[in-house]
């Protein structure tokens, strides 16, 4: 048995990866928290999704799985004495599905209601990847091309058959209640963290923050790239709602950790991920969201150090930054996405410049330095909370 922490107490032993295991979590006020690992049927690196279970005018659900895992829901959720039946309300932190893949099932199986961001409701019909225009951007049109001469294409078009069953599926459920930023759920406080997904929330429970991907332990969460959608979507999605600029790339996702960040030392991070890893349950407190912006400062000053000394393009920033990772596949459009949200970001602050041919060179004059730091962001992300 590992070591827990002493509000940890275990109702079932699972792998030392985190799956199969359920512990009950006491939070300060003594409200009991139910956490249940829910195994990812594609053996994701990020290991099971955690669904956390609380008492709060009913049992209300947070984060439920993905496609494929319900069965492993439930059966976390039986060891306990519950069944999907006896939950009331359902919350989603945001649309991957990895964290709202049995909603649907979920639903059928009970009266819960679901609550997710205001902007939820309006973009779960859709892939991200599809009502994104790449072409918009030179950077993002650049990662476009490097990905169409490195990968074999069948492989994009075997993930859109993979998941058009779960688009299809998740365009019939309906959101009871859209949430927004600093609504209160009974004790559930709503925190909008966008930045890794545009409708990213944090839920805060006494001294507890459900942080979804927004903070986890181990990992540090992927940003999205800034947005434009294409012009057939731009047209019928709420623009008052979906605010590209608020709810997309890395500016908005150091704001929301220097948000999460400036709430104070006593809350404890319950993630979606990683809450247990290497047979030990991954203990943090909000001050982890300062790690992740310090984590994205030395890539963004590495970046600004890289293109100094000559590279100028995408695709070599992209493979000297992930020198000790296999870029093949999908894990490729992954590091270029990163590379691209940073290089967003550095265009945006003034510090380098994308010429036509999407070649990159610094800004002039330019000291390879910035004027970035942590505490800038959480004050910034205080004042907009």
């Amino acid at each position: 048995m590992p070591n827990l922490p002493s509000n940890f107490a275990v109702v079932r032993e699972g792998k030392p990866n985190g799956e199969d295991w359920v512990f009950r979590i006491s939070a300060a006020s003594g409200r009991e928290v139910l956490a249940v690992a829910v195994s990812q049927p594609n053996n994701s690196r990020t290991g099971p999704t955690w669904s956390y279970v609380f008492e709060d005018d009913g049992l209300n659900s947070i984060d439920l799985g993905s496609p494929g895992s319900f069965a492993s829901l439930k059966d976390g959720y039986r060891v306990a004495g519950l069944k999907p039946s006896d939950i009331s309300r359902i919350f989603v932190t945001h649309g991957h599905s990895d964290h709202d893949g049995t909603v649907p099932e979920f639903l059928k199986a009970s009266s819960a209601n679901l609550f997710a961001h205001e902007s939820y409701e309006f973009l779960k019909p859709f892939n991200s990847w599809v009502i994104q225009d790449f072409t918009a951007s030179k950077l993002q049109n650049q990662l476009t091309q490097i990905g169409k001469r490195n990968i074999d294409q069948s492989s994009f078009t075997s993930r859109r058959d993979r998941d058009r069953d779960y688009y299809n599926a998740r365009k019939l459920t309906k959101v009871t209640s859209s949430l927004v930023d600093g609504k209160t759920v009974g004790d559930i406080k709503v925190l909008s963290t966008p930045g890794h997904s545009p409708d990213q929330i944090c839920l805060q429970v006494d001294d507890l923050l459900f942080t979804g991907d927004h903070v986890l332990p181990e990992i540090t969460p992927h940003p999205t790239t800034n947005m434009v959608f294409r012009k057939e979507y731009r047209e019928s999605l709420p623009t008052e709602i979906i605010d590209p600029d608020r709810l997309y790339g890395l500016g908005a996702y150091l704001n929301s950790l220097g948000k999460v960040a400036s709430l104070g030392a006593d809350l404890n991070v319950m993630p979606a991920h990683r809450l247990f890893n290497r047979n030990k349950v991954n203990s943090v407190g909000v001050k982890r969201a300062r790690d992740i912006i310090e984590h994205h400062r030395r890539r963004l000053s590495r970046l600004i150090d890289s293109i100094s000394k000559g590279d100028s393009n995408l695709e070599d920033l992209t493979r000297g930054i992930f020198s000790r990772s296999k870029l093949l596949g999908g894990n490729l459009m992954a590091a270029l996405s990163e590379i691209v949200a940073h290089l967003e970001f550095l265009e945006e602050s003034g510090d380098i410049v994308v010429t036509n041919n999407g070649d990159l060179r610094l800004s002039e004059p330019h000291s390879n330095k910035f004027s970035f730091t942590i505490d800038s962001m959480i004050n910034s992300g205080s004042s907009s909370s």
